[in-house]
């Protein structure tokens, strides 16, 4: 196992590498969402790292690494940029295989539709995560569809009713200090997943009031622009489109998940042309409660993206991922 730091821009990057030195093995980098840190894959990471070179990085603002002076500068295009410079920091020269959740997933999204790291992912896990155009989309069909799409809106909007909160100034940072105190008990009452060295992290804290720059930069319909004089990046132009992309992307979805409904979670079906789908029996923070199963689908998915076989509960899984499909 080792430890480095990676720069990207003004942000130090904590990185750590499982498995190293044991052949030329494919890499799977685990992308963290809010409010953890890498440490939350630790279990899943150390049953990967038998067969994989398994790479997990702190977010900016987030663990060991770095925040940015600017506590809005979270928008993905800065993410996309914190994740390239992760794959060349550990000389990922070969595609991987990305796996994200939460608003790790979120950036996985980004980076498996976007162009600029076109090349770099073989294939793409997702969970408790959806991209934002897949969302949108959803939301649309599933209004004009009739009053059952309408409840399962609202049902999304009940949800979500935290993000809101997290966004507004000073409330936001009041619910932080709030989650950060009932973050332990949340895990192990709600999740089925006992505290533990390293998660919840130490510095959870100034993880928590930190990632609120993830909500504010990123779901504000203010978002500011990401060049002077009020232009628009090419990301930000790029990103207008409906998310489709040909990368192999596996979708887990977590049937008891409190912030994210299966609607909601399937809204990848239709512009994901090679699209898996898992149902585990868990809540949102699958990887702590299940890193068995978690570890044996990624493991799974990802041998057979590099020329394995195809295995009969993955052929399931692709059933279930064109069932639906518009």
């Amino acid at each position: 196992m080792r430890d480095q730091r990676v720069r990207s821009g003004e942000i130090r990057l904590a990185v750590r590498v499982r498995g190293e030195g044991q052949g030329d093995r494919p890499t799977v980098v685990l992308v963290h969402g809010y409010p953890d840190t890498s440490a939350m894959w630790d279990e899943v990471a150390e049953r990967l790292a038998g067969r994989f070179r398994v790479v997990v990085y702190d977010v900016r603002g987030a663990g060991a690494s770095s925040s940015p002076s600017d506590p809005l500068d979270y928008r993905l295009d800065a993410l996309m940029g914190d994740l390239e410079a992760v794959l060349d920091g550990v000389g990922a020269d070969e595609p991987v295989h990305l796996v994200g959740h939460d608003w790790g997933s979120v950036q996985g999204w980004e980076a498996v539709i976007g162009d600029r790291l076109r090349g770099r992912i073989a294939s793409f896990t997702s969970i408790s995560g959806p991209d934002r155009r897949h969302m949108a989309r959803w939301a649309r069909r599933a209004v004009r569809s009739g009053p059952r799409g309408v409840v399962e809106v609202l049902d999304q909007a009940r949800r979500s009713v935290y993000m809101p909160v997290l966004m507004a100034p000073k409330v936001g940072e009041l619910a932080a200090r709030v989650l950060a105190a009932g973050f332990p008990r949340l895990m192990a009452r709600r999740e089925g997943a006992d505290p533990r060295s390293g998660h919840p992290a130490t510095t959870l804290p100034a993880d928590a009031r930190n990632g609120l720059g993830l909500y504010r930069a990123n779901m504000s319909r203010r978002r500011r622009p990401t060049r002077p004089g009020g232009a628009r990046s090419d990301d930000a132009r790029r990103t207008d489109g409906d998310g489709r992309t040909d990368v192999p992307v596996q979708l887990i979805v977590p049937i008891k998940d409190r912030y994210g409904s299966q609607s909601l979670l399937l809204s990848a079906r239709g512009p994901v042309t090679r699209l898996y789908v898992r149902r585990a029996p868990a809540g949102h923070w699958v990887a702590r409660s299940h890193p068995d199963l978690l570890a044996r689908w990624i493991t799974e998915f990802a041998e057979h993206i590099d020329g394995g076989p195809e295995t009969p509960d993955l052929a399931r899984a692709r059933t279930a991922g064109t069932h639906g499909k518009q």
